[in-house]
């Protein structure tokens, strides 16, 4: 087996799907640019990752869960993973726009910071050429080489950064991104102990009662954060950590289930292939692959064989 990659570059529609994540931080999903047909709709869909589309023209509507936007030119709207979500392009004047998906325990501050909220996931840009800059040259670094994945990763912090300073412009005056202060600070310090010690036994009580507060508190902070348990974010932490050992060196599966914090070999295979549908040797001898596609049509036909 191998892991497909898919690459489509057409004048209406440019995107790069289906990118292997590397990093429990922040890592990049998938991203595009299109120019999107009259009354083109999509969903009702939930996604599993955060994405946000940015409108540099026409106009067009988006639901999330109850709420309804109108969206323009120069806005962007952000879908949260476990939201339902649905968006159509007007049938006037349909927009164009570009999106980019992410993930990671550093997404939800990313967002928050860059002025996003559950309530009110939209907001109006100053600097579009700039994040639009960042994306295209994702799509360029689109080959499945290693400067090009440390290529991808730097653009989707400067779009961060810049998304970042630009709702500092757009919103001056009192932040409205000081973020369900104090639990972030709790998730943090809790993800900070088990990056650091993911190859030690973890309980979520310890966990608490190290930070210093109790587990159903801790819990819920994830949660509301990151979208998540802290027993899921400790098992992400510990198979991110072994794909870059599977990939980077050649030790063998025992040993890389002990430096991951797994004393039995058999139940990090078992969760290992829970987690990404193949055993670690699986993953180990599977190659990626770069498949480019001319249109999005042809792309969509791919999805369902």
């Amino acid at each position: 087996m191998e892991f497909e990659v898919g690459f489509t570059n057409s004048v209406r529609y440019k995107c790069l799907e289906d990118l292997q994540r590397r990093s429990v931080d922040l890592y990049l999903s998938y991203c595009g640019m299109e120019d999107v047909e009259c009354g083109h709709h999509f969903g009702p869909h939930v996604r599993t990752e955060y994405v946000i589309h940015l409108v540099t023209k026409g106009k067009g509507t988006f639901r999330c869960e109850d709420s309804h936007y109108e969206i323009g030119e120069n806005m962007a709207f952000l879908i949260y993973p476990g939201m339902d979500t649905e968006y159509e392009a007007d049938n006037e004047c349909p927009w164009s726009y570009a999106w980019i998906g992410f993930n990671g325990a550093k997404a939800h501050a990313c967002v928050t910071n860059a002025g996003f909220m559950p309530e009110n996931p939209v907001i109006t840009l100053q600097n579009m050429d700039a994040l639009l800059e960042c994306i295209q040259h994702i799509l360029e670094a689109h080959q499945l080489t290693y400067a090009n994945e440390l290529r991808r990763s730097s653009e989707l912090m400067r779009f961060f950064s810049t998304l970042i300073e630009d709702c500092g412009v757009s919103n001056p005056g009192p932040s409205r991104n000081s973020y369900d202060y104090p639990c972030a600070v709790y998730v943090e310090q809790a993800i900070d102990y088990m990056q650091k010690n993911y190859a030690h036994k973890i309980k979520v009580n310890d966990l608490a009662d190290y930070i210093g507060i109790n587990r159903s508190y801790l819990t819920n902070s994830f949660r509301k954060i990151l979208n998540m348990s802290p027993q899921k974010f400790l098992i992400n932490l510990r198979l991110d950590k072994a794909l870059s050992l599977l990939r980077e060196t050649m030790l063998p599966i025992n040993t890389i289930s002990v430096q991951v914090g797994y004393t039995d070999p058999l139940a990090f295979s078992k969760m290992f292939k829970q987690q990404y549908g193949v055993s670690p040797t699986a993953f180990r001898d599977a190659p990626e692959k770069l498949v480019e596609y001319e249109n999005k049509n042809e792309y969509m036909r791919s999805l369902s064989i």
